[in-house]
């Protein structure tokens, strides 16, 4: 675990050092462009300033790819390890893979969750099927820890079986999780019911009413709030959805109106 921490803390310092900076950043190498430069000078690659994220997305892409690249990293340092019979460092290198699996890595923004799947046929995946069945195992564990564990295997299963039947189910346990008290994570929670109606938009859980419902009761953020209940009031699935975010959408523009 003390790994782990340490990773954590130097990539806050790597952050911290982007943010002191007001100018634009390159997304391919992130070093700094001026203002008044129209290409990165540094790798050559072509974005024009138009193009550029704004600092936050460019932070939060930072770590998206540092974490793809830690990762990857200690599964191929593992591999060395192996083949080279180094097994004292090979348990290392194991026991670092197993905390980071212990670690959640919460959405930050809406950042990769896509547009809404349209004619994408989704099919019963045995294999997503096991994981899935594995993951709910997991989530109604008395622990902490092991909610994290069932997050990770329910990314896995985003990840590995984008058209499996389950990418919409995971994506809403995964939200339900990160509602429950062990996390209280209400921002990554409606970003994943956002998530699970986006990979499938006739799944059979209020996923666009419980996004508005986490703005409207747990965020204070009625905008964000109304803006996502007239969405779930088009296009739930259930009729019994869509006239509950109606009615709650009327009332928060009627309290809106009386002041």
């Amino acid at each position: 675990m003390r790994i782990i921490r340490s990773f954590l803390v130097m990539a806050c310092l790597v952050l911290v050092s982007y943010s002191v900076f007001a100018a634009n950043y390159c997304l391919n190498c992130f070093d700094q462009i001026d203002e008044n430069e129209k290409y990165c000078v540094v790798c050559k690659t072509k974005f024009s300033i138009d193009e550029l994220k704004t600092q936050e997305e460019q932070l939060i892409h930072a770590v998206t790819v540092s974490r793809g690249n830690y990762r990857k990293a200690l599964n191929e340092l593992k591999q060395y390890y192996q083949n080279t019979g180094n097994q004292l460092r090979l348990q290392k290198a194991r026991r670092e893979l197993d905390e980071l699996e212990k670690v959640p890595q919460p959405l930050y923004t809406d950042e990769g969750l896509g547009n809404v799947r349209i004619g994408v046929k989704l099919r019963d995946i045995e294999d997503a099927n096991i994981l899935f069945k594995d993951a709910l195992m997991y989530k109604k564990a008395f622990s902490k820890e092991n909610r994290v564990i069932a997050i990770k295997r329910l990314e896995k299963l985003i990840q590995e079986y984008p058209d499996s039947d389950k990418v919409g189910d995971a994506a809403f346990e995964i939200a339900e999780i990160y509602a429950s008290g062990y996390f209280s994570d209400y921002e990554s929670a409606a970003s994943y019911y956002m998530k699970s109606y986006q990979l499938n938009p006739v799944i059979k859980q209020p996923a666009l009413l419980r996004a508005a419902e986490m703005y409207d009761k747990m965020l204070a953020d009625p905008n964000k709030a109304k803006a996502i209940y007239k969405q779930a009031a088009l296009y739930s699935p259930d009729a019994k959805w869509r006239r509950k975010a109606q009615n709650r959408l009327s009332a928060l523009e009627q309290e809106a109106g009386g002041k």
